[in-house]
């Protein structure tokens, strides 16, 4: 999958899991009613909104080169990856983009993934990554639609991910998250999966 915003260009997912619907835990509007990222809690995971003192929790997950198999690149250095989370989270940012980042967490606080949306007018740009060691087990789908349920809440209903070619993980994901094939494809040869609208929260 095409990394969303200058992060590593790597997703990880398992198999489906038992989603609950998450629970909205509120959301702030900053300068010009720009979208804030939230504290999002799901039947099995917290994913808090990214922070500087999260890149040396995040380096230990980024750092399996296997995560880099479909995508390219490479683990990154805790230096490399707190300027990374820096300019995520200081921008600028490119005109008409605002960039959400939650940090992906077990109850026991253990972080062990990512989800990313790209926010523009015309909707939201999905990427996600979890740990070598905790994939096939239905976390990204989990992760992901919580995030996705979260945007369609703020009216945000028309969501993409670029999914490589043969990437059987990030293609369950997305399916899960209710998007299709486009068959269209970007620069880097990915495909482009489209949703719209967005999965609505299941009581």
């Amino acid at each position: 999958m095409r990394r969303a915003h200058s992060g590593p260009r790597a997703s990880a997912v398992a198999t489906l899991a038992d989603l609950r619907p998450t629970r909205w835990q509120g959301w702030f509007v900053a300068g010009q009613g720009q979208l804030v990222a939230a504290k999002l809690v799901t039947s099995r995971l917290v994913l808090t909104p990214l922070a500087l003192a999260d890149a040396p929790d995040m380096a230990e997950v980024l750092s399996d080169p296997v995560l880099y198999t479909h995508t390219g690149g490479s683990p990154p250095t805790l230096e490399e990856l707190t300027s990374r989370y820096r300019r995520q989270l200081d921008g600028p940012w490119p005109d008409g983009q605002v960039w959400l980042n939650w940090v992906v967490r077990l109850p026991s606080e253990e972080a062990i993934g990512y989800v990313q949306a790209t926010v523009t007018e015309q909707g939201a740009d999905l990427a996600w990554v979890i740990s070598t060691d905790h994939q096939r087990q239905g976390y990204a789908s989990e992760a992901t639609r919580g995030v996705a349920e979260w945007l369609g809440r703020h009216s945000i209903d028309r969501l993409t991910a670029h999914v490589a070619p043969g990437h059987t993980g990030s293609e369950r994901v997305a399916t899960h998250v209710g998007m299709k094939p486009s068959g269209n494809f970007d620069d880097d040869g990915e495909q482009i999966w489209r949703v719209h609208p967005a999965p609505s929260v299941r009581g």
